[in-house]
């Protein structure tokens, strides 16, 4: 009887050994919780080109130890974590292998959409698409996230992305004096930019390439009136067309000078009036800027 009670003791110390362990393994997995600039989160949220996130979309992301309270900087390799790759599955993000908490803190860094090979980290070369009315759009739109001194006792990684980028938006309206409708074979073009830069991704900043090919832009034609681009961030002159809105078979070149700044958006309010003889059309630009959330 002895025996059997001192058995019985023994297998229920083993099975609480057990279940601790587990316990222990799974606390020590990373946990990510990864947000669009808005603060949604981006398994309900939509993406800053206003489609969903799909299953296969995936981000880049690095973490850098710490030595003692000394924070050490982001390397191509050697990190904690090299461009280990997270995949979105419709509800929460995965990587490919396991990840495990360091015993020191660490900086965590996310790019999307996720870069395979990055051979710099303060001069990576990135470039938009030159037609962006369709899927090119969506490829030119490039977000970052940076999380200091984390560690397993904060429970998980908060990763909230901003843009890199900055979006140039055109909206088409009908002035007092147009007559008729606005045509709906209007495409808009942004003429003299350039489409490569360089990325710091341990400081999230960027820079066009001074020696890059100016380039002519197609928008993303959202609507009849209204239109969107992905720029990298940059000054345009006023002594070169900006803007060309191309409807009835005729082409309005539109002059005006921008400073297109990272991760915001500049709306152009295209407003057109026609003359009272209807020979031709009088447009006039009203820019605005807005935070790019």
């Amino acid at each position: 009887m002895k025996k059997t009670i001192l058995f019985a003791i023994a297998v229920f110390a083993l099975a609480s050994c057990s279940k601790q362990s587990l316990s222990d393994i799974n606390t020590d997995e990373i946990r990510f919780n990864i947000s669009l600039p808005d603060g949604s989160m981006l398994k309900s949220a939509t993406k800053a080109t206003a489609t969903s996130f799909q299953n296969g979309d995936a981000l880049s992301l690095y973490a850098v130890e710490y030595s003692g309270e000394t924070q050490m900087p982001l390397q191509v390799g050697g990190n904690f974590l090299n461009n280990e790759k997270l995949t979105f599955n419709g509800s929460t993000w995965q990587s490919a292998r396991k990840l495990y908490w360091s015993t020191s803190a660490c900086d965590f860094y996310g790019l999307y959409p996720y870069q395979p090979s990055i051979g710099s980290i303060d001069r990576y070369p990135f470039s938009l698409e030159a037609n962006q009315n369709g899927a090119g759009y969506e490829a030119s739109d490039l977000l970052y996230a940076k999380a200091e001194a984390v560690s397993r006792t904060d429970g998980s990684v908060n990763l909230q992305f901003r843009h890199m980028m900055s979006k140039c938006r055109v909206v088409v309206e009908k002035g007092s004096k147009f007559e008729g409708d606005i045509p709906d074979d209007i495409v808009a073009h942004i003429y003299n930019t350039i489409t490569d830069c360089t990325v710091n991704l341990e400081t999230g900043s960027v820079e066009k390439n001074p020696f890059g090919a100016k380039k002519t832009v197609t928008m993303k034609k959202l609507s009849g009136t209204e239109f969107e681009a992905v720029l990298v961030p940059q000054n345009l002159e006023k002594r070169t067309p900006l803007i060309e809105l191309t409807m009835g078979g005729i082409a309005y070149l539109l002059e005006t000078s921008l400073s297109f700044r990272l991760g915001y958006v500049h709306t152009l309010t295209v407003t057109l009036n026609t003359s009272p003889d209807q020979e031709m059309i009088e447009i006039a630009i009203d820019p605005g800027i807005e935070k790019w959330d």
